[in-house]
């Protein structure tokens, strides 16, 4: 059991990493978006849906955590 939540904790780090990610990407995007503004509505949709699954997933290593304590 033990072995399982230090598993958990480092991905749950990897996952504050992704999502720190993430947020850089969007704000990226939002910047080139004023370069490319065909592509804008595009690339921040993209953006802010990595960043959505990103989440869902952090969300789902929390609830399994606590379902294993």
């Amino acid at each position: 059991m033990e072995r399982t939540i230090d598993e958990i904790k480092k991905a749950e780090q990897a996952m504050q990493e992704l999502l720190k990610i993430a947020a850089q990407l969007r704000r990226e995007v939002e910047i080139a978006g004023a370069k490319n503004p065909e592509k804008l509505g595009e690339l921040v949709d993209a953006a802010v849906k990595f960043e959505n699954e990103a989440q869902k997933i952090k969300d789902y290593l929390r609830q399994w955590r606590q379902s294993i304590q």
